[in-house]
């Protein structure tokens, strides 16, 4: 329970009082679920991020910057940002959390199964923090607690998507993932990068490139470790055409992750799940590029 409330007016402010213990609180439904989500204690000292200038999402010719402030809902809503951002912020399941919720907070969150995380980090987002610039990959994995301010996301070379899979639409996911795959030569390919959604199962179910026909491929998935992860082998074997078939991909994914069971399922179906989901959209953006 809030007993203590506070709003900062200056990024120094906020950062000094969160020095001091308080919980930095953006649209609040991370802070004000811990507790329901097995996240430890709602907490009782917050400092509230709404007056400053964390809003906003700037369309330039080299990237996007996006606020921290920004909504979920202002992301699936904007014509301009990489699709598979917009998509990602699109899977969770209310508009009621998504008019709320923040892309900073989300990822501040740091939860394994986020949505964002795993699409900022296939798109190769920089967060701007009060500590300084930092990728959002290595945001998470180090657990730093810095402030965002906003994301620095590169203009999108090649195809980038993301997928989920859950029992039901408002089921927690056991998949949460985000895939880019850049083609060989610079501007080749479709050139159209901004994709998004699972391209539809089994769709692209044969061997696609080989040698070279890949310059870099970025896999990132959630719901498969403590936090969301890249799959740096499976990202290796893309490049090098050595994972080019479906049974390879689903072999080499299903190695690189380590889910828990739960309410959601075992190990084992987790792993499969996971498996063919992310080879699915592996496919999909390969053969996009290469079409």
């Amino acid at each position: 329970m809030i007993t203590d409330f506070k709003r900062a007016t200056s990024v120094e402010e906020a950062v000094s009082l969160h020095e001091q213990g308080y919980v930095y609180l953006a649209g609040g439904t991370q802070v004000n679920n811990a507790a329901a989500v097995g996240r430890g204690e709602a907490p009782e000292r917050v400092v509230s991020l709404d007056d400053l200038d964390l809003r906003g999402i700037d369309v330039r010719s080299d990237g996007f910057v996006v606020g921290a402030g920004v909504t979920l809902q202002e992301l699936c809503d904007h014509t301009g940002v990489p699709e598979a951002l917009s998509r990602a912020a699109g899977f969770i399941p209310t508009r009621s959390v998504r008019n709320i919720a923040t892309i900073g907070g989300n990822v501040g969150a740091g939860r394994p199964d986020s949505y964002l995380i795993p699409a900022l980090i296939a798109l190769e987002a920089q967060a701007e923090t009060s500590d300084g610039p930092v990728s959002v990959e290595d945001y998470v994995g180090g657990g730093r607690k810095a402030l965002i301010l906003r994301f620095h996301i590169p203009a999108v070379e090649g195809v980038c998507r993301a997928v989920k899979e859950s029992r039901s639409h408002l089921a927690l996911p056991v998949v949460s993932a985000a895939v880019k795959i850049v083609p060989g030569e610079p501007g080749g390919g479709s050139g159209g990068g901004n994709a998004g959604g699972t391209g539809g199962r089994g769709a692209a179910g044969g061997a696609i490139g080989g040698p070279g026909a890949i310059r870099r491929a970025v896999v990132a998935a959630g719901c498969v470790a403590a936090r969301p992860i890249r799959l740096p082998k499976v990202e290796a074997g893309i490049v090098s055409g050595e994972l080019k078939a479906r049974e390879a991909l689903e072999k080499a994914v299903a190695e690189s992750v380590s889910p828990q069971a739960d309410i959601l399922g075992s190990v084992e179906f987790k792993r499969y799940l996971n498996s063919v989901v992310i080879t699915d959209c592996v496919l999909a953006c390969m053969e996009e590029v290469s079409s």
